[in-house]
C-alpha cells in the first residue's frame, strides 16, 4: 500500500479478509497439463440464432459451434446490463455480494481484492490475455492479464462526412439544457462499404487470430478472451452483411405491447437509443411506439450485426484449426445479456424480463460426451468461473457463488441448480428476480429498507413471452417463491456507492504526480458516488501537476497490471511518486 492511503488500507483489509481467507489454493502453481480456453464475449447478443430455432437469422458459424458443443437453452445473467453482468461472471460473485449493480462502478472499487477468472488461471500457470471488450469499456482490469490488454485502432462506426455533419446539426438544434449537448452520438445505423477488417471488430479478429498462431508455439496453456462490441449500438456492420437480409421479410416482435398488469418500474426507458442523432425523439415504452418501418430498420441493423459477428467467430474457429489448437481448446461463447427488439413495446436491455436476462451460451469441450446436444437445465452466468476451473483440473475457489456445469457437458439431463437469480435497479428500487422451471417472480424493494412495494409473476407454462403479470392470482406461489428468493437475495439496505470513493467538501489543493514506474500508468479519479471519471495517462518518467481536493481518491494502475494502488489526497499533500 502507498503511504498516501493509510486510512484506505485498513478499510480494504477489512473488506477483503473474508474473500482472501475463503479462497482455495490461490498461490502460484506449476502449469498443469490442462486445456486451453477461448472465451468469446459478444455484447447484447440474444439467443435469436439458428441453433436456438430462429430460421430467419444467418448464423452459420455459431450454429456450427453449437453442433460440435453443448448449447444451453436456459442460461441467465445476474444483471441485464454490461458492467455488472461482466463483473459478476468474471469474479464468480453475485452482484448482491460483489456490490456492483450499475454501469459506472468498477468492481475494484467495490471489492478491491476480488480474484478474477483470468487472474486465478494466471496464478496457476496460464497465459491470460484479453482482446476487445471483456470487462466493461473503457475500464478494463490490467491485473487480470499476464500481458497488456489489446484493442483495435480501427473505427467502430465508419461514419461518412454527411453523417458527421448531420450529427453536428442535430446537436446544435437541441435545447440548451438537453443532456445530449455534450455527448450526442452519430446515427444509430450505418452500412459502410468497407471490408470486415476495416471495422474494429473485424480487425480485432485478425489480431486475435495472429495471437493464436503465436500461442500455439508455447508449452504453457492459455486463456484467451476475445470480446466483440457488435451487436451493441450503434449498428454499423459492413454493408455486405446488411445485404443478407430482405428488410421487408424481417419478422417483427410478436408481443410489441406492454405486459398487462406489470408495474411501470418493470419496463425499461429506451434511454440507450435516445443517445443517437437520428433517435433523439425515441419514446419510452409507456409513451409510444416506433413505426413499422422504423422497427424493421432497427431489427435489420441488429440482424446484420449478428451475422457480421458470426463471421468473425467463424474466423476464430478456423484459426484454432489451422494452428493445431482445436483438439485441446475449450471454446465458450457467452453474451452479457439479452436485448429487446420491440418486445414489451421496448428496445434495449435493463429489465428483469426473460428476454433481457436469458442469453446464448455454448461450450465446446473437445472430449465432452454430450457435444452436439442441447441442455435445458437452468444455469447462471456465474457458473462459468467454476466450470472453467473444473475443466482446467484446478480446485474451484470457495469464494465463487456459481456451480460448475462440467457434468452437464457429459449428461445434459443430470441435476443442477433449481433457480437463477437476477437484479436490476430503477427509480430508487431494486428489482430482485428468481427464475424457476415454471415461474419468474420479481419483487421490487426499497433500497433503504429492503421493503417490497411491487411484485411480478409470470407463468412460463402458459405465457412464455411474459405478457401477463399474474401475481394477484397466485398468492401461494408467490409466498413459496418469495421465501426461496429471499434466501439468496436477502432483503437488506443497499447503497450503490462502493467501498472506495472520494469524500465531498474537502479543501482545494495542488498535487504533483511523478511516474517512476517502468511502464505507462493510468490515474483515474473516483467520484464521491464511486464512479470512475477523469483520467490521466502518464508515460514512464512523465510528471504532471493537478488541482484536486482533500479527500479525493484516485485509482492508479500500470498498463502491464503489475502495479495498482489507491491514493487518497491529504491536506499537506507531498508529491506522489508512482513506483512498484
Amino acid at each position: 500500500m502507498n503511504s498516501n492511503r493509510p486510512r484506505l488500507s485498513l478499510l480494504l483489509c477489512l473488506a477483503t479478509a473474508i474473500l482472501v481467507a475463503g479462497s482455495t489454493n490461490i498461490a502460484a502453481a506449476d502449469a498443469p497439463a490442462s486445456p486451453n480456453f477461448l472465451l468469446i464475449c459478444v455484447d447484447d447478443l440474444r439467443p435469436e440464432l439458428g441453433c436456438y430455432g430462429a430460421e430467419h437469422i444467418h448464423s452459420p458459424n455459431i450454429d456450427k459451434l453449437a453442433s460440435r458443443g453443448v448449447t444451453f437453452d436456459r442460461c441467465y445473467v445476474q444483471v441485464a446490463v454490461c458492467n455488472p453482468s461482466r463483473a459478476s461472471m468474471l469474479t464468480g460473485i453475485r452482484p448482491d455480494r460483489l456490490g456492483v449493480w450499475t454501469l459506472p462502478v468498477h468492481f475494484r472499487e467495490a471489492m478491491p481484492d476480488a480474484v478474477t477468472l483470468p487472474q486465478y488461471l494466471g496464478r496457476h500457470g496460464y497465459t491470460c490475455e484479453g482482446f476487445g471488450k471483456i470487462f466493461h469499456n473503457p475500464w478494463q482490469d490490467p491485473r487480470s492479464w499476464t500481458s497488456p490488454h489489446q484493442w483495435s485502432e480501427k473505427s467502430y462506426q465508419n461514419y461518412s462526412k454527411e453523417q458527421k455533419d448531420f450529427t453536428r446539426q442535430v446537436k446544435e438544434s437541441l435545447p440548451s439544457g438537453d443532456w445530449r449537448k455534450l455527448n450526442l452520438r452519430g446515427p444509430i445505423t450505418n452500412a459502410p462499404e468497407i471490408e470486415d477488417e476495416e471495422h474494429s471488430d473485424g480487425d480485432m479478429t485478425r489480431m486475435a487470430s495472429e495471437r493464436l498462431a503465436q500461442l500455439s508455439k508455447q508449452k504453457e496453456p492459455f486463456f484467451l478472451a476475445v470480446g466483440y462490441v457488435l451487436p451493441h449500438l450503434p449498428w454499423c456492420p459492413p454493408k455486405r452483411w446488411w445485404d443478407q437480409y430482405d428488410r421487408n421479410q424481417i419478422p417483427l416482435a410478436e408481443n410489441a405491447f406492454l405486459t398487462k398488469d406489470a408495474p411501470p418500474v418493470a419496463f425499461g426507458t429506451n434511454y440507450e437509443l435516445s443517445h443517437y442523432a437520428d433517435m433523439t425523439e425515441m419514446p419510452t415504452p409507456l409513451e409510444g411506439s416506433l413505426s413499422t418501418d422504423e422497427a424493421r430498420r432497427l431489427r435489420h441493423a441488429y440482424f446484420a450485426s449478428v451475422s457480421f459477428i458470426d463471421a468473425q467467430i467463424g474466423k476464430l474457429m478456423a484459426s484454432l484449426e489451422s494452428n493445431g489448437l482445436a483438439d485441446n481448446t475449450v471454446i465458450l461463447l457467452w453474451s452479457d445479456h439479452g436485448w429487446k427488439l420491440g418486445e414489451h413495446n421496448a428496445w434495449g436491455k435493463m429489465t428483469n424480463f426473460e428476454i433481457d436476462t436469458r442469453i446464448p451460451l455454448i461450450i465446446l469441450a473437445p472430449r465432452a460426451q454430450a457435444n452436439g446436444k442441447h441442455c435445458n437445465r437452468i444455469i447462471e452466468s456465474l457458473d462459468l468461473y467454476p466450470t472453467v476451473c473444473d475443466l482446467a483440473g484446478l480446485p474451484i475457489p470457495t469464494f465463487v457463488d456459481g456451480k460448475s456445469v462440467k457434468h452437464l457437458l457429459d449428461d445434459p439431463s443430470s441435476p443442477h441448480i433449481d433457480a437463477a437469480y437476477s437484479q436490476y435497479t430503477r427509480d430508487g428500487l431494486m428489482g430482485n428476480a428468481i427464475r424457476t422451471d415454471r415461474w419468474r417472480y420479481v419483487e421490487w424493494r426499497t433500497m433503504k429498507e429492503g421493503k417490497t412495494v411491487e411484485r411480478e409473476l409470470y407463468d412460463h407454462q402458459a405465457d412464455p413471452s411474459e405478457n401477463l403479470n399474474v401475481a394477484a392470482e397466485h398468492p401461494d406461489v408467490i409466498a413459496s417463491l418469495e421465501k426461496q428468493l429471499q434466501k439468496v437475495l436477502v432483503p437488506h439496505p443497499i447503497s450503490l456507492v462502493p467501498l472506495i470513493h472520494s469524500k465531498q467538501g474537502g479543501q482545494k489543493v495542488k498535487t504533483h504526480w511523478v511516474n517512476q514506474y517502468e511502464g505507462p500508468v493510468r490515474i483515474t479519479w473516483i467520484s464521491p458516488r464511486g464512479e470512475r471519471r477523469a483520467r490521466i495517462d502518464l508515460k514512464p518518467g512523465e510528471e504532471i501537476d493537478q488541482n484536486t481536493f482533500v479527500g479525493h481518491v484516485f485509482s492508479v494502475e500500470s498498463e502491464d497490471g503489475k502495479y495498482d494502488n489507491y491514493v487518497e489526497i491529504h491536506q499537506d499533500q507531498e508529491p506522489i511518486y508512482l513506483k512498484q
